[in-house]
C-alpha cells in the first residue's frame, strides 16, 4: 500500500552533521515509543554506496511530512551473505533513538558536586512544576549545566513551558534518569523526548494532543484492518506509605483507589518513604505524591492493539503521532486512549505498514484515560450481566 507522506532517512555524523541520504534499503522498521526509547532496523545492500556511513558512531534522523519522527545512533551493524544472494550480501542495521541518552543517565544526589563529594541521600525536587523539575533533572546531570566529565555535547532543552503541576518529590541517589523522568511525566500525562533539531539534540517536554474527536479508527471508515483490547486486572487499590521510622517517629498512611469494575477485597502495597524525615515540612506533600504514583502504577491496565490505515487526512507522524489520545472501534463501542508505541514498516517503493499500541499498558495512564478506559469496561460487563440474566429466566 503507498504511503501518503514519504518518509526521508538521512545518516548523520558523530558530530551530528549530516553526510548522506539513505535512499538504497529494501526495508526499514521504525518504533517510536512514548516517554521511552524507540529504535530503528534498517536491511539493504552491503555493497550500497551509502553502507560505507553506516557504522556506529553515525546516526540516523527519520522524518516524514517534515517532522522528525525519531533520531538516533546506530549500535549493531550486522554483515551476512549466502550462496544464493548476489553482490556483497546483506547489512541489518539496528539502532536506537535519542532517548538513550536518558536511559543510560543516572541522577546523582549532587549534581552540581564532583563524584567525591555525594553526600546527600537523595535530590530533592520541592514545589515546582513538572516540566521545570523534568527540565532541572536533565540540565543538571547530562546538560548544559552539568559537571565537564558529565556534559553531553550538542544536547540543548527547548525552552520551559510551565507545563503540568506543582510538584513535590525526592529522587533517590542514582535513580535511573529515564525512570525519575517518566514518574513526574505521567502525573500530568505530559510527553517527553530528545530529538535532533538542527546541528544539535533537544531535550523537549510537551502537551500530547486530545485527537480522541477527530483521529478515529473504524472498520467503516476503512481505516482499520484489524484490533485487539485487553484488560488486565489491578495490582494495588491501596497504598500504605510508610515514613520516617530510622532518626523521627514512624508515620503511616493509607490511601484507598478502588474500582466498581472490579469489585471484592482491596490490594494493599508498602510504599517505603522511610528515607524521609517525619519531621519535614512537606511530609505530607511527599507521602500523597508518593501514594498517587503507587496506586497510578497499579491500577487496571487497558492495551489496544491496531493495525491502522493511513488516509490523507489521518497519517501517523502528520496528523497524530506517540503520547496523543486518539479514538479506537471496539466492538460495537468506542475506546479513547494514549498511543504508546507504533511499529512502523517502510519499503523504497511505497509499501507501509503500521501497528499501534493504545492504552494504559506501560503504567503511565493519568486519571483522565483511566476513567475513560473504566467507562467502557463498566459498559461491557453491564451488558454482559443482562444478558445473563435473560439466560437465567
Amino acid at each position: 500500500m503507498p504511503f501518503l507522506e514519504p518518509v526521508t532517512v538521512m545518516i548523520r555524523n558523530s558530530s551530528l552533521a549530516v553526510v548522506a541520504v539513505l535512499d538504497d534499503y529494501n526495508s526499514l522498521q521504525v518504533i517510536p515509543r512514548f516517554n521511552a526509547v524507540g529504535a530503528f532496523v534498517v536491511d539493504m545492500p552491503a555493497d550500497s554506496a551509502q553502507a560505507q556511513h553506516m557504522i556506529p558512531g553515525n546516526g540516523l534522523i527519520i522524518s516524514r511530512g517534515g517532522t522528525v519522527i525519531m533520531s538516533g545512533n546506530i549500535r549493531e551493524p550486522n554483515w551476512t551473505k549466502s550462496s544464493s544472494d548476489g553482490g556483497a550480501g546483506k547489512l541489518t542495521v539496528n539502532g536506537v533513538d535519542d532517548m538513550a541518552l536518558l536511559a543510560g543517565t543516572t541522577c546523582w544526589p549532587n549534581p552540581t558536586s564532583a563524584p567525591g563529594s555525594q553526600s546527600s541521600d537523595v535530590y530533592k525536587i520541592s514545589a515546582v512544576v513538572a516540566e521545570t523539575a523534568m527540565r532541572s533533572l536533565v540540565n543538571l546531570n547530562i546538560g548544559p549545566s552539568a559537571q565537564a566529565a558529565r556534559k553531553i555535547a550538542n544536547l540543548t532543552l527547548a525552552s520551559d513551558g510551565g507545563h503540568g503541576s506543582s510538584i513535590t518529590k525526592q529522587v533517590n541517589q542514582f535513580d535511573n534518569l529515564l525512570t525519575a523522568l517518566q514518574d513526574i511525566a505521567k502525573i500530568d500525562t505530559l510527553g517527553f523526548r530528545v530529538v535532533q533539531v538542527g546541528s544539535n539534540l533537544q531535550f523537549q517536554v510537551y502537551v500530547p494532543q486530545d485527537l480522541s474527536q477527530t483521529a478515529k479508527f473504524t472498520f467503516g471508515l476503512g481505516n482499520l484492518t484489524d484490533a485487539a483490547y485487553s484488560v488486565t486486572y489491578p495490582t494495588c487499590t491501596k497504598a500504605v506509605v510508610v515514613a520516617g521510622g530510622n532518626t523521627s517517629p514512624r508515620v503511616v498512611s493509607v490511601y484507598t483507589r478502588a474500582d466498581a469494575a472490579f469489585p471484592g477485597p482491596w490490594i494493599e502495597q508498602f510504599v517505603d518513604k522511610t528515607d524521609v524525615d517525619s519531621a519535614s515540612v512537606d511530609l505530607t506533600a511527599q507521602m500523597d505524591q508518593a501514594a498517587d504514583e503507587a496506586l497510578t502504577a497499579g491500577a487496571v491496565q487497558t492495551s489496544l492493539t491496531m493495525n491502522p490505515i493511513d488516509t490523507p487526512g489521518l497519517q501517523f507522524g502528520v496528523d497524530y503521532t506517540v503520547g496523543d489520545t486518539v479514538t479506537c472501534q471496539v466492538r460495537d463501542d468506542f475506546v479513547s486512549d494514549v498511543v504508546r508505541e507504533v511499529q512502523i514498516g517502510y519499503e523504497p517503493g511505497g509499501g507501509y505498514t503500521a501497528k499501534a499500541v493504545i492504552g494504559s499498558s506501560d503504567g503511565t495512564n493519568n486519571a483522565d484515560a483511566m476513567a475513560k478506559s473504566m467507562d467502557y469496561i463498566r459498559r461491557i460487563f453491564e451488558r454482559l450481566r443482562r444478558v445473563e440474566t435473560r439466560k437465567q429466566k
